[in-house]
């Protein structure tokens, strides 16, 4: 079997980068993108001259690729998961599968009733300096994990225009959902109990969506382990992104940087983005998307993950609205 062919919905920001991903993989081939914008697939087509162009999802989905890379805006990703699963398309797609439970289940029944592959965007889980932690975890050397910690920071609160629990899912779905998924993975424990609260403390408009900037969620794990988030949205210093896991004989950190002591950051140009941070692992998982349909094995993370990662998120929300702390039972795993 030779290259995979992936086909690409949403040549957006991150869109392009998983374009570039796959035109560079070994295992896999850029064949299609789909976008209704015309601009962008003009673009698209000046990079990667042999892939086909759609600004229709109908005609695109009919196209004779293997999987579909999903990078689409987040209220069209269970329409679009739905519609790839109904053509027999290999699905890889961005967080959150959808803003709700119920809605994400349907979408993701539609995958396990069409047989096709699912492996969902958590890049965390190819990074190599969270593989190395995991490692490190496993070994023992840290001794009994206590306490993970782990901090988000984005430059900004992104275009006005994507507001809204109905568009994106607010601050809990659409970033720190990534470091529930990331305690789940490094700790190999599930969630018992979680609490969150949060404001818009910059980004005061946020308000008006019920939105916030800021958040902290404490999460207890199943083994006597517990779990502590913060994200925000107005790093006007660069993207960061920093965890640690505390354990009986050690405690072990990921950062941007890779020296230790203490690290000065200022505003400036040179600023580090989330791209740039993650870009080996965008392509790393990109490639795993197409090794898991070439080898048929299941991908990962997939299901199960998409969907828990995505249930503590809406718990930390309710957590955060209600002003109490959430029990967590988590779903029954789809047939």
């Amino acid at each position: 079997m030779g290259k995979i062919r992936i086909g690409l919905i949403g040549y957006g920001r991150l869109g392009s980068i998983h374009a570039e991903n796959i035109n560079k993989s070994e295992y896999a081939e850029l064949y299609a993108v789909c976008d209704t914008n015309s601009d962008v697939l003009f673009e698209a087509k000046k990079l990667y001259e042999n892939i086909l162009t759609f600004d229709s999802l109908d005609d695109f989905l009919k196209a004779p690729f293997d999987g579909v890379v999903i990078a689409s805006n987040t209220h069209l990703h269970v329409e679009h998961i739905k519609l790839a699963a109904q053509a027999g398309k290999h699905i890889f797609t961005e967080k959150p599968i959808g803003l709700t439970l119920p809605e994400t289940d349907e979408a993701l029944q539609d995958v396990v009733n069409a047989g096709v592959k699912f492996q969902i965007g958590f890049q965390r889980r190819w990074d190599p300096r969270y593989l190395e932690v995991k490692r490190i975890i496993d070994s023992g050397k840290i001794g009994t994990p206590v306490l993970f910690k782990a901090y988000g920071r984005d430059p900004n609160a992104s275009n006005p225009d994507n507001w809204g629990l109905d568009k994106n899912g607010g601050l809990f779905l659409n970033a720190a959902i990534h470091d529930y998924d990331a305690a789940r993975f490094l700790l190999k424990q599930e969630a018992l109990e979680i609490s969150a609260n949060g404001a818009a403390l910059v980004y005061t408009d946020l308000r008006k969506y019920q939105d916030i900037d800021t958040c902290a969620t404490t999460i207890l794990m199943s083994n006597d382990t517990m779990a502590i988030t913060e994200w925000s949205r107005y790093a006007s210093y660069g993207y960061d992104i920093s965890a640690e896991v505390i354990g009986t004989d050690g405690v072990i950190r990921i950062g941007n940087e890779q020296d230790s002591g203490v690290t000065l950051r200022l505003r400036n140009e040179r600023s580090p983005k989330v791209i740039d941070v993650f870009r080996d692992s965008y392509a790393a998982e990109i490639d795993a998307f197409a090794l898991a349909i070439k080898n048929d094995t299941a991908p990962t993370p997939g299901i199960e993950d998409a969907r828990i990662a995505l249930h503590l998120a809406l718990l930390a929300r309710q957590s955060f609205e209600e002003s109490k702390v959430i029990k967590v039972t988590n779903p029954a795993k789809l047939d």
